[in-house]
């Protein structure tokens, strides 16, 4: 009987002991909802405030719950926007890795397909040039007539016509070498990129090997 009373007293004072410590526990924790602080740093100065930093004076800040506990730190707007730069920048290299690997078979695919881009440029700059040749021609047989005409008439007296179509070639031949400049820069950057693809596709090959 003496112990069945010590074992009931002991469960008694273990209720209450349990039922303090619930009560102790709540009395100090932070309220439900209780709003964050936000520590900001800045030129060697902390500053502590309960509004989230605008985005004028957010140079990166930290979380803080109401213990002083960092609950997680935020990077300043400028370095979240490098991150998101870069992550961008890697998920573009994924892309290209992939589409690397779906387009091509073999490397001797990818160098075929470089060498039928670039020689389309190259032709395309081959009939420029014929072009250029053709109105260098004409443009040699109207500076004649013009030469002619002004021998006998006076400087700046040949047919109008003439003068005009003389302008007309001069703009023609200057288009065709604007032209020409703005292709061959084209294949550069083109060749440049083919060449870049040709050592990532090997590189990706040899990681599957």
């Amino acid at each position: 009987m003496e112990i069945m009373v010590t074992r009931y007293v002991d469960k008694v004072v273990r209720s209450l002991l349990v039922g303090l410590c619930v009560v102790f526990l709540a009395m100090f924790a932070p309220p439900a909802g209780a709003d964050a602080v936000y520590k900001l740093e800045e030129k060697g100065s902390v500053t502590y405030q309960d509004r989230v930093p605008d985005s004028g004076q957010d140079q990166g800040h930290s979380v803080l719950n109401n213990q002083g506990v960092t609950l997680k730190k935020v990077l300043s707007r400028e370095k979240r926007l490098e991150a998101k730069k870069r992550e961008r920048e890697r998920e573009l290299a994924r892309i290209r890795d992939r589409a690397l690997l779906a387009t091509f078979t073999t490397e001797e695919d990818l160098i075929r397909a470089r060498d039928d881009r670039v020689g389309m440029i190259d032709g395309l700059i081959s009939r420029l040039d014929d072009r250029i040749r053709i109105l260098t021609e004409r443009l040699a047989v109207v500076e004649k007539r013009v030469e002619m005409q002004e021998e006998s008439l006076g400087d700046g007296k040949a047919q109008v016509a003439l003068y005009d179509e003389k302008q007309r070639i001069q703009r023609n031949i200057e288009n065709a070498w604007l032209l020409i400049d703005a292709r061959a820069e084209e294949r550069q950057e083109l060749d440049d990129q083919f060449n870049d693809d040709l050592i990532r596709y090997r590189e990706l090959k040899s990681k599957r090997s």
